[in-house]
């Protein structure tokens, strides 16, 4: 139970409790919680349109990045659609990739 008690200096005191402070208790809550959610609904109102378009803004940088690359687009028969849209290969034809890389040897000083 929630006992508040107003003195004015003497040994008098009034105690103010029981159902008043429950009701009081109850209403500061329910205030509380009514002003949480009206402050989330109105961050929500402001951040929604803002990371909708940064997403569409992003969203278009990526397709003229992918576009510049030849991602993406239609080929004329040679090119792929895209990096993991490749054309079927002859079976016969085995395709591959290879680098030589040669390191530098470090020379001997002459004696």
């Amino acid at each position: 139970m929630i006992r508040f008690f107003i003195s004015n200096g003497r040994n008098q005191s009034a105690a103010m409790g029981g159902r008043w402070g429950m009701i009081l208790g109850v209403a500061m809550a329910a205030a509380l919680g009514l002003v949480l959610v009206t402050v989330s609904i109105g961050l929500l109102l402001v951040l929604a349109p803002v990371v909708i378009i940064g997403g569409l803004i992003a969203r278009a940088r990526l397709r003229r990045m992918l576009r510049e690359m030849g991602i993406g687009q239609p080929g004329d028969g040679d090119m792929p659609r895209g990096p993991f849209q490749r054309r079927p290969a002859d079976a016969d034809v085995i395709e591959g990739e290879y680098r030589v890389v040669e390191e530098e040897k470090p020379r001997r000083p002459a004696p």
